[in-house]
């Protein structure tokens, strides 16, 4: 079962796939035969699979001649971002029309000028920044006409209207809903419909059509008509005995007919000599004697798409051959719906001279028998879309076109205009004026030459101020220049000045001249004024130093005084943690030690009596031993010093007594220092017989005993900080 499934599900995908591929080659099929509209479903069904650079192509194209250029710009930026390297400038033109039909003009040239830039296309892309000024400066003009749609329009086309007598010819869809449909489009064929001038407003239901010998199941019109209304030559689908003919393409090319006015009825249709079934000859005009035939036709040999014939007409109704009016009208693009005025001035419609967007209306004057350089006839004739069959009534003021706008009420609408502003096209100017002055005085100065150069340094104009020291210069929009002032007796001036693109708008350029004379005066005031003030500063210096000097005296003494005020501060407070210090020690060693005691204001180091015989300094044995006391306090308390006070009884003389008691403190010290205390931690002392315990007035006022008390050795303590690492 499961097997079965997956073969299904296998059958099924290549079905599908099949069927795709299928549903895209009618699609192509379509698109070739230029059913555009029902091109456009069958693609959109394919796009999940198929994205191919043809696919998107023929899609964009599809919607481009739809004129669904919201679609057309989707998918022309689709194309181009994904297959840019192999896409040709057509669809980057393509993108830069339907960009401008939506209004994001300033992508439009972007496209364009990329592209440009990237293929190293200089003289294009000189031509594409000198369009883009042209139409700004058409754009300055602002409106030219009052347009208003037309009553006559429906939900379909309506264009080529020509007031005719007291009728409105006009070509539109046909009006029975039954009638062929046109698979371009999806709408119905074109015929030539007459209306009375005067209803217009009633609409379309009183339109009738010219004739039913014109009008057949195909394209009829745009048409012209001769001086005398007895000729109409009008367009219509190659069509002979009631069939339509095509080309290899299967394209049924345009051809123009003509026919003539006999009893009331158009009658002896036959087409014009110079068609032919391999290419399109369209949208005839006459000029105002009928002489000359104008049209459209891509016949081999043109400049572009569709190009602009002139052919004669001669006495007997024959034909000359068709003539290319040449690279002045003519592009590598569309011109189509041509018209002559009675001025001789030529009308049409192209897209290839600089447009607002796809067809825009042009006119090129006719001077002695040469026709101009065209000329965009600005807004809002012409707009992003398609603007065309431009024409003129006999007044030369008023006059119909036709539009595909978005705001109008179907596909192509007809639309009534009044001239109501010369078409005048001039670079954006502004005027740069000022007045001369006399720097000193303020009055204006006459005469002065004014110089205006480029950034090239490149003389542009120059000038004399006037009477009243006014001057002016018309310049160039957006861009910048160097004005100069000069006069004799005057030093010269410049300054620079950058114009934007406010049209007609003025930039001041206003200069004072300063005379010679009062500058060299100017000068030498500023001279002594720099020189007072040299002095002024000097002076100024030195009062500045001697203060400085005076300050930094004073806070040197107030730092020193500080410096001092410090370190007493410090030393206190080393004095107060060593004083504490040294109380804790002492405090810990009288803690500690037995035989540190307090007597009478002193700490000593209580031992047993150590005598000496009489008249001697050597220590007894028993001292020594009692002296191992002094030893064992002073190394378990390295910071003390001792005084030995050796003192000795009253009997002998008293300078001996007094050397006696210097040997015995001497004895005990060297008893100490060869048990391992430090030299300088002892102090030794003989007092001799000046301090007694006993005292006794007469050496036998006093017992032995007594004798034997003053003979004694004492240990005080009379420092605790000793540090060896000291010197």
């Amino acid at each position: 079962m499961k097997n079965i499934l997956i073969y299904l599900i296998a059958i099924l995908g290549v079905f599908q796939t099949a069927w795709a591929q299928q549903e895209l080659e009618r699609a192509n099929h379509l698109f070739e035969k230029a059913y555009y509209a029902d091109a456009i479903a069958l693609y959109e069904a394919a796009l999940p699979t198929h994205k191919s650079s043809k696919l998107i192509t023929n899609l964009a194209d599809s919607y481009y001649h739809t004129f669904d250029l919201n679609a057309a710009a989707r998918w022309y930026r689709y194309l181009i971002s994904n297959y840019g390297d192999t896409v040709s400038e057509e669809y980057y033109f393509k993108l830069n029309q339907s960009l401008k039909a939506i209004g994001e003009y300033e992508e439009a040239v972007t496209v364009l000028f990329d592209y440009y830039t990237k293929e190293g296309e200089t003289d294009n892309l000189n031509q594409l920044k000198q369009a883009t000024i042209y139409l700004d400066n058409v754009k300055a003009i602002g409106d030219r006409f009052t347009i208003e749609n037309s009553a006559l329009n429906t939900i379909t086309s309506e264009f080529g209207a020509m007031q005719i007598g007291n009728e409105l010819w006009y070509t539109a869809t046909h009006k029975k809903s039954t009638s062929k449909t046109y698979r371009w489009n999806n709408e119905h064929y074109l015929d030539i419909y007459t209306h009375p001038l005067d209803k217009q407003m009633l609409g379309d239901s009183l339109s009738s059509e010219v004739s039913k010998a014109i009008n057949t199941r195909l394209h009829e019109g745009p048409f012209t008509i001769s001086p005398d209304g007895n000729t109409l030559y009008f367009t219509r689908n190659n069509f002979k005995n009631g069939k339509r003919k095509t080309d290899d393409k299967k394209i049924s090319n345009l051809k123009i007919y003509s026919a003539n006015l006999v009893d009331g009825e158009w009658k002896n249709i036959v087409e014009l000599p110079f068609n032919s079934d391999d290419f399109s000859n369209e949208h005839p005009t006459l000029n105002s004697d009928g002489s000359k035939l104008y049209f459209s036709s891509d016949r081999p040999g043109g400049f572009g798409s569709f190009d602009i014939y002139e052919v004669t007409i001669q006495q007997d109704n024959t034909f000359g051959i068709p003539v290319n009016l040449g690279a002045i009208i003519n592009t590598d693009k569309k011109e189509q719906f041509p018209f002559m005025s009675s001025d001789g001035s030529l009308y049409f419609s192209s897209n290839g001279h600089p447009g607002f967007g796809l067809l825009d209306v042009f006119v090129s004057e006719n001077k002695n028998g040469i026709f101009q350089q065209p000329d965009n006839l600005g807004l809002p004739i012409n707009s992003g879309y398609d603007d065309f069959s431009y024409n003129l009534n006999t007044d030369i003021k008023t006059g119909y076109f036709a539009s595909n706008r978005p705001s109008g009420k179907g596909s192509d609408d007809i639309y009534s205009f009044t001239v109501t502003k010369e078409l005048v096209i001039e670079d954006c100017k502004q005027f740069i004026t000022g007045i001369i002055t006399d720097r000193t005085t303020t009055l204006p100065l006459s005469d002065a030459i004014i110089t205006l150069v480029d950034t090239e340094n490149k003389l542009v104009s120059t000038s004399k101020s006037k009477e009243n020291g006014a001057f002016e210069f018309e310049v160039h929009c957006e861009t910048t220049y160097s004005i100069k002032a000069e006069k004799k007796g005057y030093e010269g001036i410049s300054r620079n000045i950058i114009t934007n693109n406010e049209r007609n708008a003025t930039k001041d350029a206003s200069m004072n001249l300063f005379s010679i004379t009062e500058k060299e005066k100017a000068e030498a005031l500023v001279v002594l004024k720099k020189l007072e003030e040299e002095k002024l500063r000097t002076k100024q210096l030195a009062i500045k130093k001697l203060e400085e000097n005076k300050k930094a005296q004073i806070q040197l003494v107030q730092q020193e005084a500080q410096e001092k005020e410090r370190i007493e501060k410090v030393r206190i407070a080393e004095k107060v943690k060593s004083e504490q210090t040294l109380a804790k020690k002492i405090t810990d060693a009288l803690a500690t030690e037995t035989a540190l005691v307090k007597e009478s204001g002193r700490t000593i180091i209580q031992t047993e009596e150590i005598h000496f015989d009489y008249s001697l300094w050597y220590l007894r044995r028993e001292s020594r031993e009692r002296l191992k006391t002094v030893i064992d306090v002073m190394k378990n308390n390295p910071g003390i010093i001792i005084e030995i006070g050796t003192h000795t009884d009253i009997r002998g003389n008293s300078g001996y007594n007094k050397d006696l008691s210097q040997k015995r403190a001497d004895s005990a010290k060297e008893f100490l220092v060869k048990n391992g205390i430090a030299s300088d931690r002892i102090v030794s002392k003989g007092y001799g017989e000046s301090k007694p315990i006993v005292v006794c007035p007469t050496e036998d006022a006093c017992s032995e005993e007594d004798h034997e008390w003053n003979r004694r050795c004492e240990f005080v303590v009379v420092g605790w900080g000793y540090d060896s690492k000291k010197p």
